[in-house]
């Protein structure tokens, strides 16, 4: 994190003051909750129930008419856009969070009132030392969209280049690494709590904020968008929005305008005769290559990140949130998925295992036995009963039970797949993910182990072969050498 200067200390002060005092009001609203619930069937008793009323006037509580997910997700949303954005991540982790909780932090919002244009003029032009008129032939002063970390204006570039222009909102970095710092010692102190240490709060903290830097960081989201482009060259269906470097910076950044439908606006697809079935084993095809064959994939690609242009493509917008696999990964969860989709459950569920990470007092066997069950549970049934992104996150949140935990890189993988399956069952309703994806997979499979793939990893190293081999000799006459004088050494050492 930043260090601070004295007066900026006295404002992360402050606001951490603010953020206690939303954490006090919430652990009451918890006590006061469970005083208030009844004890199984019974009513509470008379005295239980004066006493309660009294404590709530003496602490200044209102009566907890909320249920506690509700209350939570208020709190996040009262305390701002980083906490909303922890809400939407933590929303990821099923293996850590009860289902009531998580689907409560999937309602969090992040469309909020847009800042003044004069801020947006003043940031381009901060940015860029140069007068907005001079930057763009015309600007359009109402934004197109507005969120917690920035808004979005339509522009036209000198020469007439239609784009669209995503703007930060002032001051929102600061605010953020304040709350990340606090958000850092408050995992410190959560990591010394049994029965909360064991869900890892300060690795969790410490993967969402370098998620959340990246994502305030405009010239990593160009980046993203450059390597989707080069990964999708070959494919025309996919279109991502070309980035004009001259115009961007950390805070501002200016992509190609892309006019297009959103796959949830049922009366303009079903008006424009859009094929549904197409476009969801297309949507499906995209997200398989970026799981499994790029390891580098866009992490949230719902129906507002994703558009339909024409009648048989789609572009994607917002790269701000990614997750990379390395090639091992990769790999794994590309077998896992292929026998996942074949009905293979046991040989499923072996590689799932190798993709967790064990804690203390682990339980591999359990696990095994529990997941594999699942699978044959699912079996058969269809989207509307049990979908196959389902099948997978159910997988992945039993692994706390046992005390098996998983990245959240992977988590987010996961969400992609649940996701896509989501938009492809908006497109086409019948739509099952196995059976559209059982071609791809093994068709990806045939690409991925060919002999060619296979062989690929030999040749690579085979300079290192060869320089071994050509050194060989040398090597053995230098250590019969050494032998021979008595200088050959052999050093014990203990183990730890």
């Amino acid at each position: 994190m930043l260090g601070f200067s004295p007066s900026q200390t006295l404002v992360e002060f402050r606001r951490a003051m603010q953020v206690m005092r939303a954490m006090v009001d919430f652990s009451l609203f918890i006590f006061l909750s469970n005083l208030y619930r009844p004890r199984g069937l019974r009513k509470r008793a008379l005295w239980r129930r004066i006493y309660t009323e009294i404590l709530r006037i003496l602490i200044g509580q209102e009566r907890p008419h909320k249920k506690l997910p509700v209350k939570l997700r208020e709190t996040l949303e009262y305390l701002g856009p980083t906490y909303v954005k922890l809400g939407q991540s933590l929303s990821l982790r099923e293996d850590m969070l009860p289902e009531r909780i998580t689907r409560e932090l999937r309602k969090l919002q992040t469309k909020v009132p847009p800042f003044a244009f004069q801020q947006v003029k003043q940031t381009i032009e901060s940015d860029f030392n140069r007068p907005l008129g001079v930057i763009f032939e015309y600007f359009d002063e109402t934004p197109i969209a507005s969120a917690s970390l920035a808004q979005a204006h339509v522009a036209y570039l000198r020469g007439g280049k239609k784009v669209a222009v995503k703007v930060q909102r002032p001051g929102i970095v600061r605010l953020i690494l304040y709350d990340l710092n606090i958000l850092r010692r408050t995992g410190v102190i959560l990591s010394y709590i049994p029965g909360i240490r064991d869900y890892q709060p300060s690795n969790l903290i410490r993967e969402f904020s370098e998620y959340t830097i990246r994502e305030l960081d405009f010239v990593q989201e160009g980046k993203h968008a450059d390597i989707f482009r080069e990964n999708f060259k070959d494919e025309p269906r996919l279109i991502v929005p070309t980035i004009y470097w001259d115009y961007t910076s950390k805070r501002v950044l200016t992509m190609q305008f892309i006019d297009g439908i959103e796959p949830d606006d049922h009366k303009k697809i079903k008006s424009y005769g859009i094929n549904g079935k197409r476009l969801a084993e297309l949507g499906t095809r995209f997200v398989i290559k970026m799981l499994y064959e790029d390891g580098f994939f866009h992490g949230d690609p719902h129906p507002g990140n994703l558009l339909v242009v024409g009648r048989d493509r789609f572009a994607l917008l917002d790269m701000g949130m990614v997750g990379v696999f390395s090639k091992n990964t990769m790999k794994k969860l590309y077998l896992y998925f292929y026998f996942l989709v074949l009905g293979e459950f046991d040989t499923a569920s072996k590689y799932l295992l190798e993709l967790c990470t064990l804690g203390p007092g682990s339980d591999v066997e359990g696990f095994r036995r529990e997941i594999s069950n699942l699978g044959k549970s699912w079996s058969g049934q269809g989207f509307m009963n049990y979908s196959l992104g389902k099948l997978i996150l159910n997988s992945m949140t039993r692994g706390a039970k046992y005390k098996l935990y998983f990245s959240s890189d992977l988590m987010l993988g996961v969400k992609a797949v649940i996701t896509i399956e989501s938009v492809g069952h908006i497109l086409y309703p019948e739509m099952n993910l196995s059976d559209v994806a059982r071609p791809i997979m093994t068709e990806l499979f045939l690409k991925k182990f060919s002999p060619v793939e296979l062989l690929k990893p030999i040749a690579n190293a085979l300079p290192d072969y060869m320089d071994a081999l050509v050194n060989m000799p040398q090597d053995i006459l230098k250590a019969a050498n050494l032998l021979s004088d008595g200088k050959f050494q052999i050093e014990l050492a203990e183990p730890e």
